[in-house]
């Protein structure tokens, strides 16, 4: 309908006069104070009976340098970079923990930073508060490897478990490797030997009442290893199976998906066997696209869970669509 001059000017003389009744509510004149900050980041979704929670810990900038994927040229992996919109000279590393109610249990798969980490991260405690998930109702901590930020989280900065109640559990071949003084003095000082000393800063205190597994075990109702080493000699993954459910927690096998899927040879700074490392990635990424089968990831971006498909000598990673439903 097309409003006539006329018309017009009749409707701007009555929304004047609205405006000059008393007790009337005046339009706004200025924008609303900006917030400043995030919104909490978590994410619920269903494995079958299972309740899923996947948690946000904070992002990190990593510098895209040649010592990011060594076996790369750097402009190979720039162009990479750049036409996933990841940025330019950096990409952002995200970290997500998960926490899996299987109706008996609370267990939290890795523990981030908690306070021992950058500005950026040590963002799961406020998360997991307003998700409604208590620390001290978790049942059990499996951890996937012993990198810092995937272990760092199970004791606070001034030394005080995070998880008070919490039955520890980490692979057998990982702490054989991690936990060895003969291992560490064959290293030289920087970031491996960071690693050693931060497990038994994390673990020593406790490493009578820590728990190994083994691969291939079933080590919660409905929670089974997988495998997945390479990234570090005891590197795990996680199959969820409750009903007709199926989900798997890959960890670090291929940190950010969307580079490292979809160029699965590529090597990562932090593989310790890189040749391992990528054998290891494409025989789990085969099969999450064979099964069709649900996944989560520790480096993809929130809330980093989705679909593994071949893509012509890789492989990509197609988010899950967001559901505002369980």
């Amino acid at each position: 309908m097309q409003i006539t001059r006329r018309q017009g000017f009749t409707l701007g003389a009555a929304a004047i006069a609205v405006a000059a009744i008393p007790g009337m509510p005046k339009p706004a004149s200025a924008a609303a104070p900006q917030s400043g900050q995030q919104a909490p980041g978590f994410y619920r979704f269903k494995v079958g009976d299972f309740e899923v929670t996947a948690i946000h810990d904070g992002v990190l900038p990593r510098k895209v340098d040649a010592a990011w994927i060594p076996n790369m040229p750097l402009a190979e992996v720039m162009k990479a970079v750049e036409s996933n919109f990841l940025g330019t000279d950096t990409v952002s590393n995200s970290f997500t923990q998960l926490v899996v109610n299987t109706g008996a249990k609370l267990v939290l798969i890795d523990t981030g930073f908690a306070d021992n980490g950058p500005a950026g991260v040590g963002l799961l405690a406020a998360n997991m508060a307003a998700a409604g998930i208590d620390p001290k109702a978790i049942d059990t901590v499996i951890i996937s490897h012993f990198h810092g930020d995937h272990i760092s989280g199970v004791r606070n900065k001034a030394g005080a478990l995070v998880y008070a109640n919490a039955e520890i559990m980490v692979p057998a071949p990982e702490w054989a490797y991690w936990m060895d003084d003969g291992q560490m003095s064959r290293v030289s000082a920087g970031f491996m030997e960071g690693v050693f000393k931060n497990a038994r800063r994390v673990f020593g205190p406790i490493a009578k009442d820590v728990k190994r597994y083994e691969w291939g075990k079933e080590i919660v109702t409905g929670i089974s290893t997988v495998n997945a080493a390479g990234h570090t000699p005891g590197h795990t993954a996680y199959v969820l199976a409750s009903g007709s459910g199926k989900h798997m927690v890959i960890s670090e096998t291929t940190n950010h998906p969307a580079i490292f899927a979809r160029n699965p040879d590529w090597h990562l700074w932090a593989d310790q066997d890189a040749a391992m490392a990528v054998a290891t990635r494409r025989k789990l990424l085969d099969m999450l696209a064979a099964e069709r089968m649900r996944v989560s990831f520790y480096h993809a971006p929130f809330p980093a869970n989705g679909f593994i498909a071949k893509a012509g000598s890789g492989y990509e990673y197609v988010p899950a669509a967001w559901s505002s439903a369980l």
